[in-house]
């Protein structure tokens, strides 16, 4: 019973060897035809991506703040009557963008509020936390004060809806880039895109991440945000009369969203609920991982091989009982997120594709660029003792060595290509988190031009961390070898903003839909020295950060 509740489970999120060139075909016929369901989402809002002319901003761009309120409500009420007047007086402008925001008295989590608005399937959501320690990044955070500055971050940004979205099955380009910066602006700082890129933009897209195209960002329609010793709820109007979405039907899309929105919170408990995994399936299996990794090896021990290190991924299907929910997940997995990233990204009626990542592609704050290289896992000691050991082991490893140079030199390569300065420091230490630890060295230069932001991203992705090198030899070994679609995983997740954007590596991240299970996703380097058996154990230690806390059952 077991093997066919798994083989259910596949047919809906992943494909098998037999079927899946057929499925992939299917799904890009309907990738290309739109369903009813992206008409619907369409009628929601308008596509960014649409517009003719990116290089003109929008007409306006605007923030109002009010004052301080107490509770979450209060800022409902507070918002729906500033929502109104400004339906009352529409602005003159074709095209503009307006941000209305309530600080509310206290520091309530973003994803406690999102929790709240489960209701909302049809409507696009996202999250995403920074790290906790900025000090990794290169520059401290240390303010912890209730009032909220003009150049404050949120600690953590939950969004519902879309006031503009950015999609298509094309590969992300320099229109796309440029049709999201029109809508954001300097003088507003918190209007920000957030969302996700492919991993490899060339490969089909399977129908499990049909609905999030090559690419998803969305500026949300309501949001709240999370700061240090307060929050604030946010509702955005965006229009553009050139793209048929004119300020009024705007006003009444939000009003619609806020009708429904709730205003209560409901703590989320940062324990799994009592949870079984009814079924498991590992693609590829072990034999057939053991035929891939000697196959990499034999390609990069081939004389004159240009291909020095590749990147294979597993994706493990699991069924729980009851339901996995997704941000249930992950506030679990938040007792693990110091110095990690946590996103969660649902374009409407689709998975949640959400992570806990360490590790950093880059952050922009106008001419100062940061990034990270990390390569090398190995477990946490059980005592003090054994973790030094195991750390020592992992620093003069000369095949881990290998695999981290590879990462840290490729990186500061392609930052001197838009820095006047760039500094490696330190250029290897041991990062420790909760369960793993790495080699890691941080990079950091100053930018030429702010507006090569979109060269950054398109050089530094994909890392050798998460696909290998040389890059292109590596993509085309792990499209031959590896037998489902990426997705998302491995890809850059985050956000833009008008002087600044921030974007993770999509690692340790999994693909969740109530009734359908999960999809979880680790990848593992291999190198000249790589053993196949040693690989695996590696992917099953990252791949424990989701089901440690689950009991195996077998189905009666």
């Amino acid at each position: 019973m077991a093997a066919i509740s798994t083989r259910h489970c596949i047919a809906h999120f992943m494909e098998p060897d037999s079927t899946k060139s057929n499925i992939l075909d299917a799904t890009r016929n309907t990738v290309y035809t739109p369903t009813q369901r992206y008409n619907h989402f369409c009628s929601l809002s308008m596509n960014g991506c649409q517009s003719r002319d990116s290089r003109t901003p929008v007409g306006m761009t605007e923030t109002r703040t009010f004052p301080f309120v107490s509770t979450p409500a209060m800022a409902m009420e507070r918002l729906n009557s500033a929502i109104t007047e400004l339906g009352f007086d529409p602005p003159l402008l074709g095209s503009g963008i307006i941000r209305l925001e309530v600080p509310i008295e206290q520091q309530i989590e973003a994803i406690d509020w999102l929790h709240g608005q489960q209701h909302f399937q049809h409507l696009p959501r996202c999250l995403f936390s920074g790290r906790s320690q900025r000090k990794i990044n290169g520059f401290t955070s240390n303010s912890v004060s209730s009032l909220i500055t003009r150049n404050s971050s949120p600690v953590s940004t939950a969004g519902l809806g879309s006031a503009v979205f950015f999609r298509h099955v094309s590969p992300f380009s320099l229109h796309d880039w440029r049709s999201i910066k029109r809508f954001l602006s300097k003088k507003c700082p918190l209007i920000r895109a957030y969302g996700a890129i492919r991993f490899d933009a060339l490969a089909n897209i399977s129908s499990e991440w049909e609905a999030f195209g090559s690419f998803f960002f969305m500026i949300p329609q309501v949001e709240f945000n999370e700061f240090e010793g307060s929050s604030m709820l946010v509702t955005t109007i965006a229009w553009d009369e050139s793209l048929s979405w004119t300020f009024g039907k705007a006003v009444h899309a939000l009003q619609a969203t806020m009708s429904q929105v709730s205003s209560s919170i409901v703590k989320l408990r940062k324990e799994v609920p009592n949870t079984s995994i009814l079924s498991s399936n590992n693609v590829p299996s072990k034999k057939l991982w053991d035929v891939g990794v000697d196959r990499a090896l034999q390609m990069i021990n081939r004389n004159n091989s240009p291909l020095i290190k590749v990147v294979l991924a597993r994706s493990s299907v699991i069924r729980t009982s009851p339901d996995i929910d997704p941000l249930t997940w992950l506030a679990t997995l938040q007792v693990e997120s110091e110095n990690a990233y946590q996103f969660c990204l649902q374009p409407p009626d689709a998975p949640s594709f959400i992570g806990n990542t360490p590790e950093q592609l880059f952050h922009r704050n106008r001419f100062d660029i940061y990034s990270e290289a990390m390569a090398g896992t190995r477990a946490r000691g059980d005592s003090k003792a054994l973790d030094l050991q195991i750390a020592l082991d992992l620093l003069y490893s000369s095949k881990d060595d290998k695999e981290f140079s590879i990462v840290r030199e490729c990186i500061k390569r392609n930052l001197e290509a838009v820095c006047t300065t760039i500094l490696v420091e330190p250029e290897k230490t041991i990062r420790k988190l909760s369960r793993v630890q790495h080699l890691y060295a941080r990079i950091r230069g100053r930018l030429r031009s702010e507006d090569d932001e979109f060269d950054i991203l398109s050089s530094l992705h994909p890392t050798p961390a998460v696909c290998g090198f040389p890059t292109e030899e590596a993509r085309v070994l792990i499209a031959e070898t590896e037998n489902f679609d990426r997705g998302m995983y491995a890809g850059p997740v985050g956000w833009f903003g008008g002087g600044e954007s921030e974007f993770a590596v999509g690692i340790r991240s999994a693909l969740v839909q109530k009734g359908l299970g999960a999809l979880i996703y680790a990848g593992t380097g291999i190198v000249e020295g790589s053993c196949s058996s040693q690989e695996w154990d590696e992917l099953e230690l990252k791949t424990s950060q989701f089901t440690k806390l689950m009991n195996w059952s077998a189905l009666s």
